[in-house]
């Protein structure tokens, strides 16, 4: 009876053993796969990052990059409207500046000049025909000082050529004008004269005794 009750204890006691062992193998075991996991957690984590800061590099530089081109792009545009602002010398030293300024002197001079025989209606009529042209040639004066004038206007040389073309052709019109205008009055205050004297002329024949 003792032996069989030594017997039963002795098999508790290996059960218990090897229960316990197992339960230490088990725990051994869990603690393995939790490091491999942390370890793979760790490089997954890691890996992440040097993608995340690849990823900013790329982005900084590309930032970078279009700021610079931005940059370039502004200063590049800066340049050329001011170059739109500058009068180059092509336009500056046309002959058709010249042509506008001579022009204007001999308008003044023809109708600066004196025109005796005429009544004082016409008198009057010419004085308005004079301001209204040279009211005109005065508007294409100051086109023309601007046009010529940097930072005045905003335009490419072939725009201030046209545009200077056209004042150069609006003030001939006006010279053209103005001659033909001042020609037909010398014509009339002529012939009025003569008139006048042929008249007088035959007075002092027929009045003579």
């Amino acid at each position: 009876m003792a032996s069989i009750k030594l017997t039963i204890l002795l098999l508790l006691i290996a059960a218990g053993a090897e229960a316990q062992s197992f339960s230490f193998g088990d725990l051994f075991s869990q603690a393995s796969k939790q490091k491999k996991n942390y370890l793979a957690q760790i490089a997954a984590y890691q890996a992440f990052e040097s993608e995340l800061k690849q990823g900013y590099n790329v982005m900084k530089n590309g930032l970078a990059g279009i700021r610079d081109i931005n940059t370039a792009e502004l200063n590049a545009h800066t340049a050329y409207y001011q170059s739109l602002r500058t009068v180059s010398a092509p336009v500056k030293n046309s002959n058709q500046a010249a042509d506008i300024l001579n022009w204007q002197v001999e308008i003044n001079d023809s109708f600066n000049q004196s025109f005796s025989g005429l009544t004082g209606d016409e008198q009057s009529y010419i004085a308005t025909v004079k301001t209204e042209v040279l009211t005109e040639c005065n508007a294409d004066l100051t086109d023309l000082q601007n046009l010529l004038t940097n930072d005045k206007l905003q335009m490419t040389d072939d725009e201030r050529l046209r545009r200077l073309a056209k004042i150069h052709t609006a003030m001939q019109d006006k010279y053209e004008f103005t001659r033909s205008f001042c020609n037909s009055v010398k014509l009339l205050a002529a012939q009025r004269q003569q008139s006048i004297n042929e008249t007088q002329t035959l007075k002092s024949i027929y009045e003579t005794p």
